[in-house]
């Protein structure tokens, strides 16, 4: 199937596959496995591969006109919720966001690596307990830690419906009916959530850059993990796209804002585009994904075995 996806890609846009064959050269067969899951599970839900080439190659037309706006004008399209909310009940614009993230997950040495950095420790997390994950978009994430940890309960919550319908239906399909797993996906606005219990794990990828004020947001999950919670969070710098809002400009920016809220860094990793380097990428402002393991000012090492580097 990804065969026949990248000569679709070829065929309409040269340099997306090109782009695409560098990306995946060091690619295990394991996430080979998951990627083809991802495809299959497309496919189950009425798509073809033709129409899930549209929908990845609108993902990325979205992503290119945005990086335009940026390059001309120096900071992002929009900066407030209210400039972009409907965006997340427009189900055209979310499939296309959701599928075509979705098979980023694999296809994308910068979101590859993210969940290569996320799988190494979460698969340490050794205690029971309560994971919530907020934004799962596609539903990879909430899988991957399903299908290695074993807390008493999951929990998902989104701000898109279409999104939410994605998710439980990735979820039913890779999990099958047969899974002792206790899980929910709640389609709920964060900031409007109000969980009884407090939470052992606290996961978010990519959402901080989605919400005007993110330090409110921080602190929302420092209200919601407990003292040794396991918290994981990634980000976005310079990486404009049509609901990107909040405009991170170095890797400082959001320390600080970490700082601030008063979560520690445990450990992290900065990944850029093509192998750029960092310092080559904060001075041009190419765009950056970084990746964090935090704690509410104490190390998490007490739940999981011990972790000389990822």
């Amino acid at each position: 199937m990804l065969e026949e996806f990248l000569s679709n890609i070829a065929e309409r846009n040269p340099y997306q596959v090109k782009y695409l064959q560098t990306a995946m050269k060091d690619i295990t067969v394991k996430e080979l496995q998951k990627l083809e899951n991802i495809f299959n599970f497309y496919i189950k839900q009425g798509d073809n591969i033709e129409s899930v080439t549209n929908k990845y190659l609108n993902l990325i037309d979205f992503i290119m006109e945005d990086q335009k706006y940026f390059l001309e004008n120096g900071h992002y399209r929009y900066s407030s919720f209210k400039d972009v909310e409907e965006l997340y009940k427009t189900s055209s614009y979310m499939e296309s966001y959701v599928v075509g993230l979705g098979l980023s997950t694999y296809l994308w040495h910068v979101h590859r690596g993210m969940m290569r950095f996320f799988f190494e420790h979460c698969k340490r997390l050794t205690k029971g307990g309560k994971y919530l994950e907020i934004g799962p978009g596609h539903g990879e994430y909430f899988i991957t830690a399903m299908e290695n940890t074993d807390f008493d309960s999951y929990c998902a919550v989104d701000i898109s419906e279409t999104s939410v319908n994605i998710t439980k239906s990735f979820c039913e399909y890779s999990l099958g009916n047969a899974t002792n797993k206790n899980y929910q996906v709640l389609h709920k606005n964060f900031f409007d959530y109000t969980p009884k219990d407090k939470f052992d794990a606290v996961i978010m990828g990519e959402v901080l850059e989605h919400v005007e004020n993110p330090k409110m947001f921080l602190e929302k999950i420092y209200d919601v993990a407990n003292d040794d919670a396991f918290i994981y969070i990634t980000t976005a710098i310079n990486a404009p796209q049509p609901d990107h809002i909040y405009h991170f400009r170095t890797i400082d920016e959001v320390l600080d804002l970490f700082r601030n809220t008063k979560l520690g860094v445990v450990d992290q990793i900065l990944l850029t585009a093509n192998n750029v380097p960092i310092e080559k990428a904060i001075n041009k402002e190419y765009a950056i994904v970084a990746g964090f393991v935090l704690s509410k000012g104490n190390d998490y090492t007490n739940l999981v075995e011990t972790i000389k580097g990822v």
